[in-house]
């Protein structure tokens, strides 16, 4: 039987049979992949660390036809601390439902797979607020998915932001990005947002994967970032919003 190396990340588990585990995993260089895991339910199963919901770790996958099994499996990072605080293990939860519903079996995704375990890290060591995580994490997914905003100036007339904060008419924030107060109004589907909402995007999105999570804004400001990510999803995607419970 064929049998690959891969290293993954378990996004999803569903039981199976009596005592086994499918593991929905997000694989460095092989994407996404639906595995089964023989016994990891099993108390003394060698499967049952790695079998874990959030759990990063280096597999030997045997493929079958159609399938594949976990043969072997070492443990990385289990990302523990996420279990010990009810509001971060449900960012975790949601972040990991958005790659879900967007990713196809076998896409590739090493760039998101980065973006989620960083995600899961600043979550893990309880700095950061849950919200201020998932705000960065979906603006990063969107740029990955190639529908990265303009957040530098007007994307209609060019308008600097500086200049479209200083005219104290507003900033508006549309599919494509931002835009001046005077064109709000040819721009359907869009929200007004606060110049600190407008400098925590540009931020987010020109700064490099570890910073990006390094700022600090009031809680108000991190709520806009999540109105910004909805809009967005809702206009690119055809899927239901999974953050109606943040």
């Amino acid at each position: 039987m064929k049998t690959i190396k891969a290293r993954g990340l378990v996004i999803r588990e569903f039981e199976a049979g009596e005592a086994d585990k499918r593991l929905l995993l997000l694989c460095k260089e092989h994407g996404r992949i639906m595995a089964y895991a023989r016994g990891a339910r099993k108390p003394k199963s060698k499967f049952m660390a790695a079998a874990q919901l959030f759990t990063y770790s280096d597999f030997i996958l045997a493929q079958g036809k159609g399938f594949f099994s976990v043969a072997q499996a070492d443990v990385i990072e289990s990302f523990y601390n996420l279990r010990t605080d009810y509001d971060r293990l449900c960012a975790a939860h949601l972040v990991a439902e958005v790659c879900e519903k967007t990713l196809w079996n076998s896409q590739g995704c090493d760039d998101l797979l980065l973006l989620m375990l960083k995600s899961l890290s600043n979550l893990a060591k309880e700095k950061t607020p849950p919200m201020q995580v998932t705000g960065v994490f979906l603006m990063r997914f969107f740029a990955y998915h190639g529908f990265r905003p303009q957040t530098d100036f007007c994307t209609v007339c060019n308008a600097p932001l500086s200049a479209i904060a200083e005219s104290g008419e507003g900033i508006f924030f549309g599919a494509e990005g931002l835009h001046c107060a005077k064109h709000h109004i040819e721009i359907s589907n869009c929200i007004k947002i606060s110049h600190s909402a407008a400098m925590a995007l540009s931020y987010i999105l020109s700064s490099g994967l570890k910073e990006a999570f390094k700022f600090n804004a009031h809680p108000a400001v991190l709520t806009e970032l999540q109105q910004v990510a909805k809009l967005l999803w809702q206009i690119h995607f055809e899927t239901a919003w999974p953050f109606n419970h943040s």
